[in-house]
């Protein structure tokens, strides 16, 4: 009996800890943030509060330096930073809701270039097909990765402040525990480049190649116009 208890702890135990590490990806629009007793400007926001559930490094070919604080309505004049923005932030504002995440690629610290980077680790639910996040990007390209493999990011709308982007997950991660890095890498000349993110949502549908995209676009709005003169007198 007590073999039999033992083992049947164990196993309960496991499930446990089986559930923990399975959790779903947690505060993809970033606004669990709480920068309360914090001043726009300040640099000293632990990643907890500013990005709960997301860890933060500079990253480069070479090293990978963790970052412990981030910024809050923080705008870089030139170097590597991370950090999260409200509507106290002197240029940007956010692209959704209360908060967004902005990254910013850039030497740090040396002159040395690194990418802002931020990541957290989850449950990629089974029949997730594709990834959707709003951007802002400038300079170099911003880069997806999900358990370790390249996302390729195709912009789908344009908006006055933000383009939407679609990318295909691999079908293999479908239903596996996965980590998600976001980087903004520094470009070669005149650093910062700069990402504003935000509204990341993982979707059971497939991503539509562009020229697709544009063609069933088109023909909504044809359909559109059609109506509108028919209704006409």
């Amino acid at each position: 009996m007590k073999s039999f208890a033992f083992q049947a702890l164990c196993a309960l135990i496991l499930i446990l800890g089986l559930n923990i590490a399975a959790q779903g990806f947690v505060n993809l629009n970033f606004e669990a943030a709480n920068v309360s007793g914090y001043s726009p400007g300040d640099s000293s926001v632990p990643v907890a509060s500013a990005l709960p559930g997301w860890s933060a490094a500079y990253v480069n070919a070479t090293n990978t330096i963790s970052a412990s604080d981030v910024w809050y309505d923080g705008i870089s004049l030139g170097g590597a930073i991370i950090s999260v923005i409200d509507s106290n932030s002197p240029a940007f504002s956010p692209i959704q809701g209360r908060y967004s995440a902005f990254l910013f690629g850039g030497p740090y610290n040396s002159p040395t270039l690194y990418s802002a980077e931020i990541s957290q680790k989850g449950l990629v639910s089974a029949g997730t097909e594709s990834l959707l996040l709003d951007a802002y990007s400038f300079g170099a390209a911003f880069t997806v990765t999900l358990g370790g493999q390249n996302i390729d990011m195709i912009a789908l709308q344009t908006f006055a402040n933000y383009t939407e982007y679609g990318g295909d997950i691999p079908s293999s991660l479908a239903g596996q525990v996965a980590t998600l890095s976001i980087a903004e890498p520094a470009p070669n000349n005149n650093p910062p480049s700069m990402l504003e993110l935000d509204n990341l949502v993982f979707s059971s549908s497939n991503v539509p190649e562009p020229g697709t995209f544009s063609v069933t676009l088109l023909g909504f709005l044809w359909l559109a116009w059609r109506r509108s003169r028919k209704s006409l007198p």
